[in-house]
């Protein structure tokens, strides 16, 4: 009996091959083209919402070996339209693995880009989250700045939230020091 391919399916997953190729090892679990923000576990978390070189290179070569542009490491060998482009893309993950961070810590309600898979948000970055990248889940009504963040004009609710990120690293990163093993 023949087999009936699904090539876009075949795609994806190639791509988060060569996108999470070097994760497992530097994070001692699994990637696939079906991992979400929400399965990545609280100690690979933790170390890709610090900022600095070590949480972003692995984005870098996530991005990269999506588009099939090699290792993040090549990144300033690129042409300026490819680096901005990836530079778009991994600010939008950045910001999506420190959001999943928040709503962790019950300072979020859920969103659905948080439950897509990464190589599908990486892969629909352009078309539809690229028209509003100042977009963040809502504050959850459980935080203690709730009601200021409910008086604060719609648009500003954005920066609120970002606001609230330095904060956000720091307790999450010792809550999740606190129990190594997740």
């Amino acid at each position: 009996m023949s087999e009936i391919i699904n090539f876009e399916a075949k795609k994806t997953q190639m791509a988060a091959r060569r996108g999470f190729k070097n994760w497992p090892s530097r994070f001692s679990e699994s990637f696939d083209e079906h991992t979400r923000f929400s399965d990545v576990s609280d100690r690979t978390l933790r170390t890709l919402i610090k900022g600095g070189e070590e949480s972003t290179q692995p984005v870098y070569d996530l991005v990269m070996g999506f588009f099939g542009m090699g290792s993040g490491f090549r990144f300033h060998d690129l042409e300026a339209g490819d680096k901005m482009e990836v530079m778009d893309v991994v600010i939008f993950l950045l910001d999506q693995f420190r959001f999943e961070a928040m709503r962790r810590l019950g300072w979020l309600e859920d969103d659905p880009t948080l439950g897509l898979p990464i190589v599908e948000a990486i892969g629909q970055y352009a078309s539809r989250f690229a028209v509003d990248p100042h977009r963040t889940p809502r504050l959850s009504a459980g935080h203690p700045r709730f009601d200021e963040y409910t008086q604060a004009f719609e648009n500003d609710r954005y920066a609120f939230v970002r606001r609230l990120i330095p904060e956000a690293i720091e307790i999450y990163d010792k809550k999740a020091a606190e129990d190594p093993s997740r």
